[in-house]
């Protein structure tokens, strides 16, 4: 008895093994409707699904504001137009945030060239309809790099973005006390995660946040990092979404605001040219790693 229960044990053992060794098998995210043979980067949903925001590299070599609209969650995407941001960008224009819909003021937060650097702006819609205000620089403080990837908490006091330092970019959050405007954040602190993971989006619990972080040969791939306390652990990557082939990678994570779907950008086999838009529910991916 004991020896046959031995070898059962030996055979399980030798399965799992085998099983562990075996390839992974690639989730198959959707490429979205709006994606073109051009570079499309940074997608990001508004709160009710019906608005998707993203960068495109236009004619003239810049980044620019994109907004794509559908009737219904169910629904594809419509060509995207430019968005109206009362601003001449003559420079580059990406990483778009906007707070929810239906509750005047929305504000929008994206970041543009500016004195030879990324810098983060916000503008305001005083009601729905209307064309969002001049944009004015968000001023967090005197910082000499680049500044992209805004991600407001729910409350609006706390805000995530990425700032290329001597280290590498870094995921960094500021916090206010007055949540009515678009300006107020206070001195920017570094989360403690290792140098080029950034691109911050978090779950409404703010509990589990999204990355893009580094990968071998010089590319970027998908990462997740689930919150302990008040430390971040240390980010790992989603193996079976990260694709091997795209010459980028894997970057941009984007949550939709309910946490519910995961959007992304990738140069990965089967899109429509170059950097595209994707999208995966988030039940889709592998559950944390057990601590």
């Amino acid at each position: 008895m004991r020896r046959t229960l031995s070898l059962g044990l030996l055979l399980a053992a030798l399965g799992l093994s085998a099983r562990a060794d075996e390839p992974k098998t690639l989730l198959k995210p959707t490429n979205l409707t709006v994606n073109s043979a051009a570079d499309e980067d940074e997608p990001h949903t508004a709160s009710d699904g019906l608005t998707l925001y993203f960068a495109r590299k236009n004619a003239r070599g810049k980044w620019e504001l994109m907004a794509s609209t559908r009737t219904g969650t169910a629904q594809a995407w419509r060509a995207a137009e430019p968005i109206d941001v009362n601003f001449a960008l003559d420079n580059d224009a990406r990483s778009v945030f906007v707070t929810p819909e239906g509750r005047p003021p929305q504000f929008l937060f994206f970041s543009t060239f500016h004195n030879k650097n990324y810098t983060l702006f916000g503008a305001i819609r005083p009601l729905p309809g209307r064309a969002f205000s001049t944009p004015t620089v968000l001023g967090i403080d005197d910082a000499k790099g680049d500044e992209l990837h805004p991600w407001l908490t729910p409350d609006g006091r706390q805000l995530y973005f990425s700032r290329e330092t001597a280290d590498g970019w870094r995921v960094c959050v500021s916090s206010r006390a007055d949540n009515s405007g678009v300006r107020g954040f206070g001195e920017a602190s570094v989360l403690d995660l290792p140098p080029d993971f950034h691109h911050a989006t978090l779950t409404p619990d703010g509990q589990t946040m999204f990355l893009q972080g580094p990968l071998p040969n010089g590319r970027w791939g998908l990462f997740r990092s689930v919150k302990a306390g008040r430390a971040w652990a240390a980010p790992e990557p989603l193996d079976t979404l990260n694709h091997p082939d795209g010459p980028t990678g894997d970057r941009s994570p984007n949550l939709s605001r309910d946490g519910r779907l995961l959007y992304f950008a990738s140069d990965r086999p089967g899109g429509k040219g170059g950097l595209d838009l994707w999208v995966i529910a988030v039940k889709d991916l592998p559950p944390p790693a057990k601590k």
